[in-house]
C-alpha cells in the first residue's frame, strides 16, 4: 500500500465527513446510560481503510508519564491493566488525578526548574489513555493552594461531568477536597485533552492542562502505524526571565511561572511536553521503513505552526474525526485544537519538529548550541544514524560559554 495514499473507502467516507462540515452533534444515549453523549456526524480515522484488523499500536508521550488508570469492573478487583475493558464486564476506567504546585525542569537555559501548576507532579498532565466503548471516569484532588476543576475536552461529556466553574459544576473542588465526576462513554475515538476551566488565564497558563487518547480496540490495517506519538504545546513565563537579572544569575531553580507576560505577550519559553527541544533528555528514535503518528494538541494561548524537516506531513485527522489526507508542510494549530499527522520514514538522518515562528525555537529569544532552534522542538533520529551532538542536549546558554 502507498502508505499517504488511503485506499478509497477512507476518501469516500472523508468527502462524506466534510459535506457534513466536520461537526459533532450531541445525542442522549439510551435510557439507563446515564446521560452518555454520542458524535452523531463524522468518521472516527480509525475506522477508515481496508486489511484486517489488528491492535492500535499503544501512543507515548515523551517526557511524560501515560496513565491507563484503573478498571474497576463488577464483579472483580479493580485491575491495573493497558488492555481494553472485557466487554462482556460492566467496567469504568477511573483516573485519578492530583492538581497541585511543583517544580519542573522545562529548560536548560536562561532558567531551569521553574515552579509550575500541574496533574500527578507533571505538565502536562499524565497522557490518559482509554479504549472505544469504555465509560471513564475522573477523580480530582486539589492540592493547589486555589479552587480547581477539571474539564474533558472534546470528549462528549455530559454536562454533569463538563467541569466549568461557576457554571456546570457551581462549585469548584476546593483546596484539600477530593470531587468524583459522573462518569460517561466519550462519543468516539480520537486525540483529546483535560484541563482545568476555573481560572483559566492562571491555571491553564501555568500548566493545568493534558492529553486523553481513546483508543479503537482495533484498527484496519491500512490506518495501522509503527510509531505514535503525543506532543503537547506549551508555552511558559518565569519570572526570572522577565526581571532584567544578569544572565549569568537566571540559571536558578523554582522561579515562579507568572501566567502571561506583559509588554507584547510573547512569552519567553515554549516547549513540546512540557520541555524545550534543549531539555527533552534525548531525541526520538525511529527506523526506516516505519510509518510514524504525531498527535498534536495546542495548550498553549498562541498558534503554532509546525513543521517537520525532510518528509511530507499528512494530516489525517482533526478532533478526532477523518478528513480528506492532505500532503503538507506545515500544519498550523490553533489553541485548543487536536491534529493526527502521520509521515513515512523514508529519509535517514536527524531531524527536527518545531514551530516554524522563529520566536518560539528560541528559549528567551536565544538560540541553543551553536545556533541550534531549542524551544519548541523535537528530533527524530533514524537508528544507525549519526548521533545527534550530545552538547545540544547539554548547552546553558552564552553563559556557560568559556570565555574567549
Amino acid at each position: 500500500m502507498q502508505w499517504w495514499s488511503p485506499p478509497l473507502p477512507v476518501v469516500l467516507m472523508a468527502v462524506v465527513l466534510v459535506a457534513a462540515g466536520c461537526s459533532s452533534s450531541a445525542g442522549t444515549g439510551a435510557p439507563g446510560s446515564g446521560g452518555d453523549v454520542q458524535s452523531t456526524t463524522g468518521v472516527a480515522y480509525e475506522s477508515t481503510g481496508t486489511g484486517p484488523m489488528v491492535k492500535p499500536t499503544i501512543p507515548q508521550t515523551p517526557s511524560v508519564p501515560s496513565d491507563f488508570g484503573q478498571l474497576q469492573c463488577s464483579p472483580g478487583a479493580p485491575l491495573k491493566t493497558a488492555d481494553p475493558a472485557p466487554t462482556k464486564r460492566s467496567c469504568t476506567r477511573v483516573f485519578h488525578l492530583t492538581a497541585s504546585a511543583f517544580e519542573q525542569k522545562i529548560a536548560n537555559f536562561p532558567v531551569q526548574d521553574v515552579m509550575v501548576w500541574g496533574y500527578n507532579n507533571s505538565t502536562p498532565g499524565p497522557t490518559l489513555i482509554s479504549y472505544a466503548g469504555e465509560r471513564v471516569q475522573i477523580v480530582l484532588t486539589d492540592n493547589l493552594p486555589v479552587p480547581t476543576t477539571v474539564h474533558p475536552h472534546g470528549l462528549h461529556q455530559p454536562n454533569t461531568a463538563d467541569g466549568v466553574a461557576g457554571i456546570s459544576q457551581p462549585d469548584p473542588v476546593m483546596p484539600g477536597q477530593t470531587h468524583t465526576y459522573p462518569s460517561f462513554v466519550p462519543g468516539h475515538t480520537g486525540t483529546f485533552a483535560y484541563h482545568s476551566h476555573t481560572d483559566g488565564p492562571v491555571q491553564e497558563l501555568r500548566g493545568l492542562d493534558g492529553a486523553w487518547i481513546v483508543l479503537p480496540r482495533a484498527e484496519h490495517s491500512s490506518v495501522h502505524v509503527n510509531d505514535d506519538y503525543m506532543m503537547t504545546l506549551q508555552q511558559f513565563n518565569p519570572e526570572a526571565v522577565m526581571s532584567g537579572m544578569p544572565v549569568a544569575n537566571k540559571l536558578v531553580n523554582g522561579t515562579l511561572d507568572v501566567p502571561f507576560p506583559g509588554g507584547t505577550g510573547d512569552f519567553p519559553l515554549s516547549t513540546v511536553n512540557g520541555r524545550t527541544g534543549d531539555a527533552s533528555g534525548g531525541p526520538i528514535t525511529i527506523h526506516k521503513g516505519d510509518v510514524v503518528r504525531i498527535r498534536i494538541y495546542n495548550a498553549s494561548q498562541n498558534s503554532h505552526s509546525m513543521h517537520l524537516h525532510g518528509h511530507d506531513e499528512v494530516l489525517v485527522a482533526k478532533n478526532g474525526h477523518a478528513v480528506p489526507p492532505v500532503r503538507e508542510t506545515t500544519q498550523d494549530v490553533a489553541p485548543g485544537d487536536f491534529f493526527t499527522i502521520d509521515f513515512k520514514a523514508d529519509n535517514p538522518g536527524n531531524w527536527i519538529f518545531h514551530c516554524h515562528f522563529p520566536h518560539h525555537t528560541a528559549n528567551a529569544k536565544e538560540s541553543g548550541y551553536n545556533g541550534a532552534p531549542v524551544g519548541m522542538t523535537r528530533i527524530f533520529h533514524y537508528a544507525g544514524s549519526a548521533p545527534v551532538p550530545v552538547q545540544y542536549f547539554t548547552y546553558q546558554g552564552q553563559s556557560s560559554m568559556p570565555a574567549p
